[in-house]
């Protein structure tokens, strides 16, 4: 009982240390509490400092990113300042300074203006300023100058910088420069509408001068002239000479062509060697003459090619506004008649279109396109005129001449339409044929017992010029079977003297295969007896002029002797053509004349005919 009394008794004796240790327990709590407080906001503090400070690192770099983006583009970045009067700039980059020339420190501040300096005014220009003024976005292309004067194009892309009002404060100005492009946009165009070679204008650019000129004259009824212009026989010049020499001289015919006209006038390539020329401020026929006439005098002046002179000529046809015409195809057309005008009254001259040379020029296309058809329809064939020989009198040869048996107009002589088929180049593969036709034919009556009967074919002088000539004629003997003795090739003098060396390498690559050559029509064209002996030829054929007036004209019947004497004593056997008479034929057995052929002793003939004719003359001797 006591002892209970005691303990009692004795625990409330010390009531103040149990609340001390509470007090303290609390206080650790609240201490520990605010600590951790502490400590967690500290962590919070330090967590949004890294992460600020992150972000101000991820905005500086990015700043400097678009900075060094800025400093580094190929292409001209401006900044200018909206809201100052002039729009000033604030802020370029490196690509500024090389587009323009002009420093930072030169611009800066200044006015956007100061870059259109020294330039024409252009929609580009004013597009920007309406743009600067309205607060908004442009594209434009402005031609400018760089400070050193060096004019250059460029596309700007204006770009307004907005504030969160929406008022543009700032712009920025994307510039690129497209002058290369703009350079060849220009060369394209000028292809498009100049002639490559010579550089002057072509078709397109004609027809478009044509009209504009046309527009004009309507207004007060004044002339508007158009010559069309060929250069004659160039396409020979071209071959003997080659594509190279041929294009300096087109262009050096342009060029003398450009200065026989007036400043305002035009000169235009519009074929291989066509032009045509335009010009107004002539008031009547004879001043348009004299333009042409000037023109062709200045063409016909000799070129230097390769060490050599080199002549041409040209043929012009000229039509006039109005009365010829009022387009440009209309006038062109009607010149271009003309121009065939005179190219059939001798070359090197002009015509004016006649509305009577319309049905002429019809003809002439029937024509063209009805040879092309007879090549395919098997319409030509060839006769075959006797070449004799004036001491046995036998046949020993015979002369190939192409007819046409034109279903219409029947059989036409080859005066009708080689010249036409000489301008066409139809000649080439109708010679191909008559040399292949000639030969098959010789070599079927040499087999069928007609003896080694030689045949003679001429050449027009384009497949003279032809490198592949020689191997042509190769080919051909192969196929036929003919020897290349039995084959004699006919040259004019002016083919061979066109290009001498050109002339001499080619008969000389037919020499050496075995063929004849013969100098047809010999004493009309302009050869010298030094390029005479130079030519390895076998035959002279006396012109049918000469021979006709033996008898009755001194001065010919004693150069028909002179060339025969001529001929024997360079070794070529002699032939003269157009026998027609007995005073003729006693004449020319006479002077020792070698061979004729001629009416006298029988016209062209049929094959058959001429085949049935040599067997009766065979046996009624």
């Amino acid at each position: 009982m006591e002892l209970k009394r005691r303990g009692r008794d004795r625990a409330p004796a010390h009531p103040e240390s149990a609340l001390a240790l509470l007090t303290r327990l609390a206080l650790g709590c609240v201490a520990a509490a605010y600590v951790h407080g502490r400590v967690q906001r500290t962590r919070l503090i330090e967590d949004l400092v890294e992460q600020r400070t992150a972000d101000l690192d991820r905005t500086t770099e990015a700043l400097r990113l678009h900075q060094r983006a800025i400093e580094s583009s190929a292409n001209s970045v401006t900044l200018v300042d909206a809201r100052s009067p002039g729009a000033p700039i604030i802020l370029v980059n490196p690509a500024f300074t090389r587009m323009h020339g002009y420093g930072p420190e030169e611009v800066l501040g200044r006015p956007l203006e100061l870059l259109a300096f020294g330039v024409d005014d252009q929609p580009g220009l004013h597009e920007l300023r309406n743009a600067i003024v309205e607060g908004r976005e442009a594209h434009v292309l402005l031609q400018l100058r760089r400070k050193d004067g060096q004019s250059y194009f460029e596309e700007a892309y204006l770009a307004p910088i907005r504030n969160e009002h929406g008022v543009t404060d700032y712009f920025v100005i994307f510039e690129y420069d497209v002058t290369t492009a703009k350079q060849y946009e220009a060369a394209l165009e000028h292809r498009a509408r100049h002639d490559m070679l010579t550089g002057l204008p072509n078709r397109v650019a004609l027809a478009d001068r044509i009209d504009r000129a046309l527009a004009f004259a309507r207004s007060d009824a004044a002339p508007v002239w158009v010559a069309v212009l060929d250069l004659d026989y160039f396409k020979h010049v071209n071959d003997s000479l080659g594509p190279a020499a041929g294009d300096r001289l087109l262009r050096q015919a342009g060029e003398r062509m450009l200065a026989a006209v007036g400043p305002t006038d035009t000169v235009a390539r519009t074929g291989d060697d066509e032009f045509v020329l335009l010009f107004e401020n002539r008031a009547d026929e004879s001043q348009a003459a004299a333009t042409v006439s000037k023109v062709l005098a200045a063409i016909a002046e000799p070129f230097g090619e390769g060490g050599q002179r080199v002549f041409l000529t040209g043929s012009a046809g000229i039509a006039g506004y109005p009365g010829d015409g009022g387009d440009a195809d209309s006038l062109v057309k009607h010149a271009q008649i003309a121009m065939y005008r005179a190219k059939e009254s001798g070359r090197n001259t002009f015509r004016f279109y006649l509305p009577s040379m319309n049905e002429r020029a019809l003809e002439r296309l029937a024509m063209v396109d009805a040879m092309r058809h007879a090549m395919n329809a098997e319409e030509f064939e060839l006769h075959y005129q006797p070449q004799v020989d004036l001491a046995s009198g036998a046949v020993i040869g015979m002369e190939a001449l192409i007819r046409w048996s034109h279903p219409q107009l029947g059989m036409m002589r080859p005066d009708r339409f080689i010249a036409l088929a000489e301008e066409t180049g139809l000649i080439v593969p109708l010679g191909t044929w008559v040399l292949r036709a000639a030969c098959s034919q010789a070599a079927t009556w040499q087999r069928a017992g007609l003896g080694a009967l030689r045949i003679a074919v001429n050449l027009s002088s384009r497949q003279f010029r032809d490198a592949a000539l020689p191997a042509l004629i190769a080919e051909v003997l192969r196929e036929t079977g003919l020897p290349a003795t039995s084959l004699e090739i006919e040259l004019t003098e002016s083919l061979m003297m066109e290009d001498v060396e050109m002339a001499v390498a080619t008969m000389r690559a037919l020499k050496a295969m075995g063929v004849h050559l013969s100098i047809d029509d010999f004493g009309t064209g302009y050869s010298s007896l030094s390029y005479l002996k130079r030519f390895p030829v076998d035959v002279l054929k006396i012109d049918q002029s000469f021979v006709r007036d033996i008898g009755q004209d001194a001065s010919s019947s004693a150069m028909v002797s002179a060339m025969i004497s001529l001929s024997h004593e360079l070794g070529l056997r002699v032939i003269a053509e157009g026998v027609e008479t007995q005073a003729q034929w006693d004449y020319l057995v006479g002077r020792g004349c070698d061979e004729v052929q001629g009416y006298y002793f029988s016209r062209p003939l049929h094959g058959r005919d001429f085949e049935r004719m040599v067997r009766e003359h065979r046996q009624a001797a």
